[in-house]
């Protein structure tokens, strides 16, 4: 039995996968640092205060997709109640930097500032890893079918490696004490596109967790279908196109996002495309949009026999 929670954390991503018949649980990424205020029609949860309700005190594999801060900035709040066996990373600083922090300079642009957080957040939790004796991976190619479990099997994918390289640099120069607002904006701008994207597959069941690869970046490869797809990038207009749906034909979509956007996000682009195939659309939040009230609840969660 497989069982997925993508958990409402506000805008941000954080999706619990387990297989019960094996007691494996994984979980990818892990939202903000604080999920806000969705008001009271919102079943808002962190993931820690998720895990805990779902008396989950150890994760066999954690995977950050990349280091935004509405996909990292839970982590140390999840280390301090759950013990990670095994970590994932499309970005890994050297060993020597672990537990440091790095100035946040207040002169930098919005989007710098956030990047600079994420980092001081990953700092603290790669110690904290480290501390538990967690098993930690740099992802740094793609990789077809391998099995988690018995009946769980993990497709991994990466992008451009150019963009992979570009990161480090960046992130490199930040660590040594030379950040550039204008190299951390540059990131800031692909950063999405460094996201580690995987497809899970269990029986006949093929789940598409792409983190927040924009769709132009991947709708270039033969992509087969899937029964769930969570869009990437929380549903922004960037996120979807007709040829990746007509690819992928999913039964089920699933768009992690805030209740409380101001902009148009989900997309009601996206929203359409997603309704002219027939396919199920869920939200995490309780969004109000496109003559579609979703009802409130901490998790998207589906129940499925592999």
């Amino acid at each position: 039995m497989l069982t997925l929670d993508f958990i409402n954390v506000g805008y941000g991503d954080a999706i619990l996968i387990r297989d019960t018949g094996a007691a494996f649980s994984m979980l990818v990424d892990c939202g903000d640092i604080t999920v806000g205020d969705g008001g009271p029609e919102s079943k808002r949860i962190s993931a820690a205060e998720f895990l805990q309700r779902e008396d989950i005190h150890t994760l066999d594999l954690l995977v950050l997709t990349h280091l935004h801060r509405d996909h990292s900035g839970g982590l140390t709040e999840l280390l301090k109640t759950v013990n990670v066996r095994e970590f994932w990373c499309s970005y890994l600083p050297p060993h020597e930097y672990w537990g440091g922090q790095v100035r946040v300079e207040k002169g930098f642009s919005a989007g710098s500032r956030c990047l600079l957080e994420s980092l001081n957040i990953y700092l603290l939790a790669l110690k904290a890893m480290k501390a538990q004796n967690t098993s930690i991976r740099l992802v740094e190619q793609s990789r077809p079918l391998f099995h988690l479990t018995d009946s769980l099997g993990v497709e991994v994918y990466l992008e451009d490696r150019k963009l992979f390289q570009r990161q480090e640099v960046i992130w490199q120069r930040v660590l040594t004490g030379a950040p550039s607002d204008a190299e951390l904006d540059e990131l800031d701008h692909f950063i999405n596109n460094t996201s580690i994207r995987m497809r899970l597959n269990c029986g006949e069941t093929s789940v598409e967790l792409p983190g927040d690869v924009y769709a132009a970046c991947w709708e270039k490869h033969d992509l087969s279908p899937c029964t769930i797809m969570k869009l990437p990038h929380h549903g922004h207009k960037d996120s979807i196109t007709p040829k990746l749906l007509d690819m992928l034909a999913p039964q089920h979509a699933v768009i992690s996002v805030s209740n409380t956007r101001t902009d148009d996000c989900p997309s009601s682009i996206a929203i359409q495309a997603i309704r002219a195939r027939n396919c199920t659309l869920y939200m995490t939040d309780a969004v109000k949009k496109d003559n579609v009230c979703i009802p409130d609840h901490p998790s998207v969660r589906f129940v499925l026999k592999c």
